[in-house]
Parts: C-alpha cells; sequence; structure tokens
C-alpha cells in the first residue's frame, strides 16, 4: 500500500513535474496537487490534462500548507526557489529536487528537510504537454543523502519514487555527478557534436542528409532537448564532464591509431570489447 501523502506541491510543471503528478494521481499517492510555476499558459495546460489539482503562480500560497514540495524547476533556479519558499514551509515539511548536477546544490542547500534527488528519465521534449504517467517505471532515482539528512524525511521521499515503480539509489553526491558526467553528460555533448558536424558537411554536400539512417537518429537524439537547459547542465558539472571529454578523446585517438596503422585485431578488438559491454546493458 502506497503511503499517501496529504498534499504536494510541485514547483515547475513541464516534463518531469508533469509526469510525476500524473504518476502521484494514478498511483492515489496525493490527495492534492499543488501546480506552481511562473507562465499560466503551461499551469493551465498542466491543469487540464489533470496532473495538477490546483495551478497558482505564487510561490507562498503554492507550499504553505504542502507536506513534500517538489522543486523540478530548471537547474540554475534550484536554489533561489529554496531560500524563497523555505519561511513560507510548515513545519516537517519535505523538500527535494529532480536536477541532474548534485554537488553545487548541496553546497549551498544546508537543511535536514531537503533531499537531493535525481531520475534518470526524460525525453528530448518539453513541457506539460509531453508528460506521462509511466515516465519513471523502473528508471533509477538516485538521493543524495547527507549527514544531517532527516531520516523520516529521507524515507518520504525514498517510499515516494519505490510507489511510483522507480529504483532507487543513494550516492555521495561527488560520486553521481562524476558517474553522471560520463553516462549522461557526455554523451549529449557528443550528440550535439555530432549533429553538428554534420550541419556543416550539409553546407558542402547537401546529399549528406539523405544518408542519415536510424542509427544516425538514435545517436543525436537527445541533441533535441532543450539547449540552454543543457548549458546550465554543462557549466554546472563543467569539471567532471571535461575529465569525461579528456578521457574520450584519448579512446577516440586508440581508435584512429588503430586505422591509421591498420590494425585489424586490434580495431577488431575494440569492437568486440563495445558489443559485449553494451550486451549486459
Amino acid at each position: 500500500m502506497p503511503q499517501q501523502i496529504n498534499q504536494v506541491a510541485i514547483i515547475g510543471v513541464g516534463l518531469i513535474g508533469g509526469s510525476l503528478g500524473l504518476a502521484l494521481k494514478e498511483k492515489k499517492i496525493a490527495k492534492r496537487i499543488i501546480g506552481v510555476g511562473r507562465r499560466e499558459e503551461s499551469l493551465k495546460v498542466a491543469r487540464e490534462r489533470r496532473e495538477v489539482d490546483e495551478i497558482t503562480t505564487d510561490l507562498t500560497s503554492g507550499v504553505k500548507d504542502a507536506d513534500l514540495v517538489v522543486i523540478a524547476t530548471p537547474l540554475e533556479l534550484t536554489i533561489e526557489t529554496f531560500r524563497k519558499i523555505l519561511p513560507h514551509l510548515k513545519k516537517g515539511c519535505v523538500v527535494t529536487d529532480v536536477g541532474s548536477v548534485k554537488g553545487p546544490i548541496l553546497k549551498r542547500i544546508d537543511h535536514p528537510f531537503f533531499i537531493g534527488g535525481h531520475p534518470l528519465a526524460g525525453s528530448e521534449k518539453r513541457g506539460p504537454q509531453a508528460a506521462r504517467a509511466d515516465l519513471f517505471k523502473e528508471a533509477t532515482v538516485v538521493l543524495t543523502p547527507v549527514k544531517k539528512t532527516d531520516k523520516k524525511a529521507l524515507a518520504l521521499v525514498k517510499s515516494m519514487w519505490q510507489d511510483l515503480g522507480a529504483k532507487v539509489l543513494f550516492l555521495d553526491c561527488a560520486i553521481h555527478d562524476r558517474l553522471v558526467a560520463f553516462t549522461s553528460h557526455l554523451p549529449h555533448i557528443l550528440a550535439a557534436s555530432l549533429t553538428n558536424l554534420i550541419g556543416e558537411l550539409a553546407q558542402e554536400e547537401e546529399r549528406v542528409l539523405s544518408l542519415m539512417g536510424e542509427g544516425f537518429r538514435d545517436t543525436t537524439r537527445i541533441a533535441a532537448s532543450p539547449p540552454s537547459m543543457w548549458k546550465e547542465i554543462s557549466f554546472a558539472n563543467r569539471e567532471e564532464i571535461s575529465k569525461a571529454i579528456k578521457r574520450f578523446k584519448e579512446i577516440l585517438s586508440e581508435m584512429e591509431e588503430a586505422l591509421s596503422k591498420e590494425e585489424g585485431d586490434n580495431l577488431l578488438h575494440k569492437f568486440e570489447k563495445a558489443k559485449e559491454t553494451r550486451d549486459k546493458l
């Protein structure tokens, strides 16, 4: 039986926030969901799609009676949003976020009832119109508690995600940021770079656009994600991403060397190793 929460406030009802609202309602986890945002048009879409029960553009009224607040704003607004709502939260209210970089947030938010969170789920699409109730099913959600984290607050956030069908993983925020630099942030940079490369080539030879099959589309799909969001993510985790890029360049150079030296066995080994690893995923 899912643990029921009387009132949840979701600040930022886009793809993640809207999907969370749909999932909470579908599983009957939240009795009442308040959608809080800056754009009334988006909030109205979220309400029409029954992702939330009520909407408001006023942070204070949106969170004042909440038992759980989920900050699903763009990454750069997370800290500012938390500081704005803190004086208006009722005693015992738990706050969590969904940002994909945790270190910079937890360095500046030092509160026992704040639980750093990162659901590894999403899409290149955005907005409440793209939300779906099953977005978090079988997804991994990372939580990054610290020493002073309240155990009951952590248990509430953990049980919410588990009740939505997600797999919860506890990680230190620094470890989280290092690992997602390789698994999430670097792939986006590679997809954007490859897409830009083809864009340059297309200016010289337009027929290249007719030669892009499903492999290219699958590889570059995430390049269609919101550019401003990825700019903020990249800067927030720039040190770890830079390390990931450096290591990738080394591996790419090894592939280049195997080609230039016509080392067929070496190249075959690298492809076989890659296939073996991919088959395990």
